[in-house]
């Protein structure tokens, strides 16, 4: 059983197609939290996206709106505005209504503690709920089958800062204490396996050339993105929570991984948001994550193309 927590933007939106494709697993919940957008406009874009993959009965909750200390970037809006490219919806509609009442932190800790050892947590955006859901549980590992996260880095290059990639730098100390606090087994896609498994953009015009609801829906909210990447002519194009969300689905897709000691500077001047990696166990910690650093790319190229059909 799934319970994916999301900033939901467009790589967001491709990632929970695939777990809802996906036969083997069952997502429970839907939980959102503030990073590519506005945490209101991140559950109005779990919405649309399960309105277009007909599965609006998956309940969906709202979660933190800032960091855990309140020392935010705020919202990115790299996908745009409202996260999914500023594309018109087709048939406009008001969500709020479909928003579950309980908090989405209070939501991780009922679901986890209800299905003891059989969930997995999926993080797909900055880790603020799933931290404040350690603060309310510090147990909640122990419950929790596994957790997968996109994000972090392991090279000391950043996409958002000169060392941090994204979601780690949202909220460091949310991915601090989830890192060294949850206590289930944690695999991380990180910065560098998203860049290595990057997309010709003859692979990715492959993957949205079927003509669904699905594939046309990602290429409507990806346009501003792809147009952008076209035009500073960047040699493939990489989507992330796809990654992440391809370990949870069939964990067999790894192929190289390493276990080891991680956490995540919170202090530097210039690199503060980055993972930093004890790979000499110089720190004489045991290890609390698996990063993976290479995919069976072709398995990986399946699920991104059957998730849109």
């Amino acid at each position: 059983m799934f319970l994916i927590d999301t900033d939901a933007g467009i790589d967001d939106a491709h990632a929970i197609m695939m777990a809802l494709r996906h036969p083997q697993h069952k997502v429970i919940g839907i939980t959102c939290v503030q990073g590519n957008t506005k945490v209101d406009q991140v559950c109005r874009n779990v919405f649309r996206l399960l309105k277009v993959c007909k599965r609006l009965d998956i309940p969906v909750y709202q979660g933190v709106s800032t960091s855990l200390v309140g020392i935010n970037a705020g919202p990115s809006f790299y996908h745009g505005n409202d996260g999914f490219g500023d594309a018109p919806e087709e048939e406009p509609q008001d969500y709020s209504a479909l928003v579950q009442k309980e908090h989405a932190v209070n939501t991780i800790v009922r679901l986890v503690n209800g299905n003891p050892g059989k969930l997995t947590l999926i993080g797909l955006g900055p880790l603020t709920n799933i931290a404040m859901a350690i603060r309310l549980d510090p147990d909640l590992g122990k419950k929790l089958k596994d957790c997968y996260i996109m994000g972090g880095n392991y090279q000391g290059k950043g996409n958002i800062t000169t060392s941090a990639e994204f979601n780690f730098h949202s909220d460091p100390e949310a991915a601090h204490v989830v890192l060294n606090e949850l206590g289930c087994p944690i695999t991380i896609a990180t910065w560098e396996l998203c860049l290595q498994h990057s997309l010709t953009w003859d692979t990715y015009n492959e993957i949205r050339k079927p003509d669904t609801h699905k594939s046309n829906f990602m290429l409507q909210i990806e346009k501003k993105t792809v147009t952008k990447c076209l035009n500073e002519k960047w040699p493939t194009y990489i989507p992330c929570d796809e990654i992440a969300m391809s370990l949870a689905c069939d964990n067999e897709l790894s192929q190289d991984s390493q276990q080891v000691y991680a956490t995540v500077e919170l202090s530097g001047t210039h690199s503060r948001g980055q993972m930093i990696v004890d790979w000499e166990q110089s720190l004489k910690k045991p290890t609390n994550v698996t990063i993976v650093t290479k995919l069976k790319h072709n398995e990986y190229l399946d699920l991104l193309k059957g998730s849109v059909l």
